[in-house]
């Protein structure tokens, strides 16, 4: 067994406290894969990752190798020390464990080192684990482990390569198929780490130092938190003189990581040019560059240097080579370089502004014109292209605007006009911002600013205005799709977008319905995609097309997340279609969980209405009529003026309310609510109020005015045909009731929708069994026990989540994986106990194995 604590001989610095624990990272490092790679930057941890292992690690056998080799080392000297390290742990007559990274002289220096380590991996016996760290050093990495493979014989071999560089690991062949990757994101310390390094420093609770401060500012890299914790030692509590010291802490590291290289030195002027382009491309950085060096291959260099020297990240999933640099190291050199380099930053920016203007990427160039403070290029770039960046880059406008000073925009009206615009749209709805002139604009001259016209009438409440540009906006061209850029199909698409997202909010479903399709299908490749999904989600749960709505869920799902500001702006819709959609197929527990994870509506949030309304549909559910009222009622206060002018959830919300007081025994209330209410929308809360008040005949009346009406939704119609099932059956009129109920029936099958069965008194479903027509199987089977293990088929999504329990993933990392939240897998987990018979994860897994799902 390896020794607990460094041995003697360890190169380097041993982890100190203010280093937190990484199970997670070290776990991967000790599971039964012959090959480990840890990919990431500088400061990333990969060496203190190593260190940790190697000295708690349990591995059988020997661990050699190389942790943080000397400084400046050429493939040979990095071999020889492996193979010193390998001579030093080889017993004849057994396998031995040591201290990784001894440095001895090789036995033999005049034979070739790598030679010399084949040799001795080939004559090993026993269990050997060879610790590689920085391997990016040697040539051709990937081909010298696969070399140690071929020539490994007998025992358990296993290499862990740490190397900042990206190389060929997937797809090199002759490497070992057990094999793990721990990516450059995966060694980013998470919330829990970085309060552990904040907590082990001695520094006060995170609630006292934020989080997201030290995050934003250190990119959660290792070694930047622990130089940001370490400048927060001294007793000051101003925000200000936090970001101020961790800022500066970062910039002595990159400072420190600039003057110690040689090579770095020689690119220090092209490095700092470069880190104004992004992405990090040969074309942009020799757009930024160009004129400095005059050399031809000063760009390849520059960026090979790079990432070899770990100041940036190669993206292995671009489509041409690319680089990221990190947050914090490309800030840190902007703010560096404004210092040393001023007039290079501002030419390097000014020739991007014009590369981006050349390529039809404005909103590129206009970010770009703004990092340069030239307000003049910044107008030039509105002026010329405003319709573009808001057509296609909405969600990052309010953020742009808000880097302008006011006063620039204010030199001109438009501009004026589209701040304000931003700043209602970000406003509180209970203390909205003043809406801008556009929407008093008499006229518009063409579809850009009729959209923005709409959008501004819609988000100051003026919804039935807003709708009315829909006949215009409708005919905008909709782009061929095959023979089309996709910045040709990213306005169309923002234009449908939006468009679908007012009709949604005066309850013209149908429309909505087609706009938002096509919105989904001219925006792939974009945030639109996603946005449209989810938008859809909700439009086919509210109309009860619970497996419609179902797909547009999982086509929501399959979507990364976007940043945060705009994440928050985007997932509502999807996540509020999806409760409603389970809550209609009475999976309570899995809409309460949806519900839980998107937590109450921002101030800004447009879909507000619709939120309570499925938060008072779930108090229906659960039988909390009473809370689930004062809840809603409490938040309708929000959003005052919100509920008139043709919004859709101003009927939403009375139905709603109605039956929560019905719910209470209330009906004189519910009575009074509704009054003389007409809206197809409210019908069958209505109906209900009447049947619940003993008015059977104006219960019936009620639904035979509206069983017809094409603007009442399937569910709806549903509704109403119980209802009028009921109220015949209190008339004495069993062949009518029959008609109602058959209808119901029908449209349960083809909606998937079964809740309005279950909301009926016991009694009532008693009689509605004896009528002849045979209910849903769902409604007959809700209050059956649980079916047999094995007897009920699990879908797709629950056999997905079972595989990757079956990983001994966390809770948190298969959410992650598969891009839901945490309660989303515990709510699915539960479906899978149920139908597997089970209440465990050892349980469920091995029952799994047994019925061959694993």
């Amino acid at each position: 067994m390896i020794a607990s604590r460094p041995a003697a001989g360890v190169v380097g610095p041993v982890p100190t406290p203010q280093s937190p624990p990484r199970t997670r990272l070290l776990d991967a490092l000790s599971g039964p894969e012959r090959l480990v790679v840890v990919r990431g930057p500088l400061l990333s941890g990969k060496t203190t990752l190593l260190r940790r292992w190697s000295a708690a690690s349990a591995s059988p056998g020997a661990v050699a190798g190389v942790i943080e080799p000397e400084p400046g080392s050429t493939p040979d000297t990095y071999w020889q020390e492996v193979a010193t390290s390998l001579l030093e742990h080889r017993d004849d007559g057994a396998p031995t464990v040591g201290p990784v990274g001894a440095r001895r002289a090789a036995t033999d220096p005049t034979a070739d080192p790598f030679d010399q380590v084949t040799s001795l991996v080939r004559s090993w016996r026993g269990h050997l684990t060879l610790v590689l760290d920085d391997l990016h050093l040697v040539g051709e990495p990937e081909n010298r482990v696969r070399d140690l493979f071929e020539q490994s014989s007998g025992g358990i071999f296993r290499v862990l390569v740490a190397t900042r560089t990206a190389g060929a690991w997937h797809e090199a062949p002759g490497l070992p198929a057990d094999r793990v990757f721990v990516s450059p994101a995966d060694l980013l310390l998470t919330d829990a780490e970085l309060a552990a390094a904040i907590d082990l420093a001695g520094l006060p609770a995170a609630s006292t130092i934020p989080l997201g401060e030290v995050a934003a500012e250190t990119g959660r890299i290792a070694g930047l938190v622990d130089s940001g914790v370490d400048a927060l030692r001294s007793d000051s509590r101003s925000r200000a003189d936090r970001v101020g010291r961790i800022r500066s802490a970062v910039d002595r590291v990159v400072v420190r990581v600039l003057a110690e290289t040689a090579e770095l030195r020689r690119h220090r002027r092209e490095i700092f040019r470069a880190a104004t382009a992004i992405p990090l491309t040969s074309p942009t950085v020799a757009v930024a560059i160009g004129g400095v060096t005059g050399r031809e291959n000063a760009v390849d260099d520059g960026l090979a240097a790079l990432e070899r020297h770990g100041l940036t990240v190669f993206d292995t999933r671009a489509a041409e080579p690319t680089w990221n640099l990190p947050d914090p190291i490309r800030a840190s050199l902007l703010r560096i370089a404004a210092t040393e380099r001023p007039e290079d930053l501002l030419e390097a920016r000014i020739a991007l502004i014009d590369h981006w203007l050349a390529e039809g990427r404005p909103h590129t160039a206009f970010v770009h014109a703004i990092d340069a403070e030239r307000w003049d290029l910044v107008l030039d770039v509105l002026r010329g292209h405003w319709k573009t960046l808001y057509t296609t880059n909405f969600l990052h406008m309010d953020g742009d605007l808000k880097r302008i000073p006011p006063e620039v925009l204010e030199s001109e009206p438009l501009f004026g006009t589209l701040r304000r615009m931003h700043s209602q749209f970000s406003a509180p709805k209970d203390s909205p911002a003043p809406p801008p002139d556009l929407v008093d604009l008499p006229e518009v001259s063409d579809d850009a600013e009729r959209l923005m016209r709409m959008i501004s009438l819609r988000i100051d409440g003026r919804f039935e205005n807003a709708a009315s540009e829909y006949e215009m906006l409708r005919r905008v061209p909709v782009p061929d799709f095959e023979s089309s850029t996709q910045a040709e199909r990213d306005g169309p698409a923002f234009v449908f977008l939006h468009l679908g997202l007012t009709l949604l909010l005066v309850g013209r479903f149908d429309d909505a319905h087609q706009m938002l399709r096509r919105g989904h299908r001219l925006g792939v490749g974009s945030f639109i995609e996603r946005d449209a999904a989810g938008k859809l989600t909700l439009v086919n749960a509210i109309l009860g097309h619970v497996r419609d709505a179902d797909s547009w869920w999982e086509e929501e799902q399959r979507h990364p997340q976007l940043p945060h500001d705009s994440e928050v702006v985007v997932r509502p819709a999807g996540m509020i279609g999806s409760a409603l959609a389970r809550l209609e197929r009475l999976d309570i527990e899995s809409a309460v969980d949806l519900m839980t994870d998107l937590g109450p509506p921002s101030d800004q949030e447009e879909l507000w209405g619709f939120f309570l309304y499925v938060y008072g549909q779930i108090a229906l559910a659960t039988g909390t009529p009473a809370d689930g009222l004062r809840y809603v009622e409490h938040h309708m206060r929000r959003f005052p003026g919100l509920r008139a002018n043709g919004a859709v959830v101003g009927p939403l919300l009375d139905a709603v309310r109605a039956d929560l007081h019905l719910a209470m025994g209330q009906t004189g209330v519910a009575l009074d609510l509704l009054g003389g209410s007409t809206d197809p929308l409210t019908a069958p809360a209505r109906a209900r109020a009447r049947l619940y008040d003993g008015d059977l005949a104006g219960a019936l009346g009620v639904v035979r005015d509206h069983y017809g009406d094409l603007r009442c939704t399937q569910r709806d119609s549903l509704e109403l045909s119980l209802v009028g099932a009921a109220a015949s059956i209190g008339l004495g009129d069993r062949e009518e009731a029959v008609t109602y109920l058959e209808r119901a029936i029908t449209t349960s099958t083809l909606t998937g929708v079964v809740r309005p069965f279950a909301t009926l008194a016991p009694g009532t479903l008693a009689t509605f069994a004896t009528l002849g027509p045979e209910l849903p199987p769902a409604v007959r089977d809700a209050g059956a026990p649980p079916p047999a293990p094995g007897s009920t088929e699990l879908t797709g999504r629950e056999l997905a989540i079972l595989a990757s329990l079956g990983t001994g993933d966390s809770i948190t990392a298969i959410a992650r994986q598969h891009f839901v939240s945490a309660n989303t897998v515990k709510t699915q987990l539960r479906s899978v106990y149920r139908k597997l018979g089970v209440r465990s994860r050892d349980a469920a897994v091995h029952e799994a194995r047994r019925l061959g799902l694993l």
